[in-house]
C-alpha cells in the first residue's frame, strides 16, 4: 500500500476469542485502505497465531510481530510503533469495537485542527463478547468530559480509543512508560498535555468491552492500579505546577481551594454516596479527597507557603494517615 494515513496497533496476548473480530472490525473501516493494521502477539498461550497468519496472506496492509516471552502492553505498542507508517497512530484493543466510520472521522479532525495533537471520542459500554458497534440498541453512552489537564492529573478521561499524531513519537521522542502494566496511556497523554492540545470530540465513535467477570486487566489489582496513578501524579504534578504562569494560581487556588472549605468528615460522606458519584460523572467530575489535599500542598509549597502546606496536611492527617500526602513534601518544585 502507499504510505497509510493510520497505523493501528493491536497487542494480543491470550485473545483468540477476540482476534478475529478485531481484525475485521478494522478491515470494515470506511478508510481501511489507508489504514496499516500491526499486531504483536505477546507470547500468547492461546492460538492467535494462525488466526493472523490466514490476514497475512490475505492483506497487505497488514503486520505480524511475535515476540517468545509476554511483555507488557506498552512494551508492544512501542515495538509496533517504531515499525508504523502511518501519519496518525492509534492503539486498537483486540476486545474493542469501532463504528466503521470512526477513523474516518478521527483522522479529519486531526487534519483539520494542525494545532491538536490527539483526539479521542465517546464511547458505549458492553459486557457481551464481540458485539460490533452495529448491534448497539439499548447501551446507554459513556460520554468523556472535554479535556482539561487538572482532570487528567488525577485519572484517565480519555478512554481506550485515542488517535494521535506520529509525530510525537518520532520529532518529540515522546514514547509510552514500558514499566506501567495499566496505566502507561494515561501517562503519555500527560506528556503529551503539558506540549499540546488534546481535544473530545462529542461523538459516539467506539465500543468499550466490560467483562462480566471483570476480566480486563485494569480491573485485574486495584492496588497495583492505584500504585501506577499515584506514581503518576507524584511525576506530573510538579511538571505542571513547575509551568504554571504566575497569573494561573490565582485560578488554581480558586479551583482547588473551595474543598478546602468543607469539613473532612463532609468530604468522606459525600464520598460515601458512590451511586451518586457514578451517576453524576462525567457531567460533575468529583477528584478524590486525597489528591485534593495533595495537589494543595503542592500548590502551597509552589507559592512558598510552607507553614499553610504543612497546616492543610495537619487537617488530613486527623482522620487518615496517607503515604500519598507525605510524598508531597519530598517531591521537586522550583521555588518551593
Amino acid at each position: 500500500m502507499n504510505k497509510p494515513l493510520v497505523s493501528a496497533i493491536v497487542s494480543t496476548y491470550n485473545s483468540e476469542n477476540f482476534i478475529r473480530g478485531k481484525i475485521e472490525d478494522l478491515l470494515n473501516q470506511t478508510i481501511s485502505d489507508k489504514v496499516e493494521i500491526i499486531v504483536v502477539n505477546s507470547g500468547s498461550l492461546q492460538n492467535e497465531d494462525s488466526i493472523i497468519r490466514e490476514y497475512l496472506s490475505k492483506y497487505s496492509n497488514i503486520k505480524y510481530i511475535k515476540t517468545e516471552k509476554r511483555e507488557t502492553i506498552y512494551q508492544s505498542w512501542n515495538r509496533a510503533i517504531r515499525i508504523s507508517n502511518g501519519k496518525f497512530i492509534t492503539n486498537s484493543n483486540t476486545d474493542d469495537r469501532l463504528r466503521n466510520d470512526a477513523y474516518e472521522k478521527l483522522t479529519k479532525y486531526l487534519m483539520d485542527f494542525p494545532d491538536v495533537a490527539m483526539v479521542y471520542a465517546d464511547q458505549y459500554i458492553s459486557d457481551l463478547d464481540n458485539q460490533l458497534f452495529s448491534e448497539i440498541k439499548r447501551l446507554k453512552p459513556f460520554n468523556f468530559p472535554d479535556y482539561d489537564i487538572k482532570y487528567q492529573l488525577e485519572r484517565c478521561i480519555i478512554g481506550s480509543q485515542p488517535m494521535w499524531r506520529a509525530s510525537l513519537h518520532f520529532k518529540d521522542n515522546l514514547w509510552f512508560d514500558e514499566e506501567f502494566e495499566v496505566s502507561g496511556d494515561h501517562e503519555f497523554e500527560l506528556k503529551i498535555s503539558h506540549k499540546y492540545q488534546i481535544h473530545h470530540i462529542k461523538d459516539k465513535l467506539g465500543l468499550f468491552y466490560k467483562s462480566k467477570n471483570r476480566k480486563n486487566k485494569e480491573y485485574e489489582d486495584s492496588s497495583r492500579n492505584l500504585e501506577e496513578v499515584r506514581k503518576i501524579q507524584q511525576i506530573h504534578i510538579p511538571i505542571y505546577l513547575n509551568n504554571v504562569v504566575e497569573k494561573e494560581f490565582d485560578e488554581l487556588i480558586k479551583y482547588y481551594g473551595k474543598y478546602l472549605k468543607f469539613p473532612l468528615p463532609i468530604l468522606f460522606l459525600i464520598k460515601s454516596f458512590q451511586g451518586l458519584k457514578k451517576y453524576y460523572y462525567p457531567k460533575y467530575f468529583f477528584h478524590s479527597i486525597g489528591y485534593i489535599y495533595f495537589f494543595n500542598i503542592l500548590l502551597m509549597r509552589k507559592m512558598n507557603e510552607a507553614e499553610k502546606s504543612k497546616k492543610i496536611a495537619g487537617r488530613f492527617f486527623k482522620y487518615k494517615k496517607s503515604e500519598l500526602i507525605l510524598s508531597a513534601f519530598n517531591l521537586n518544585l522550583k521555588n518551593g
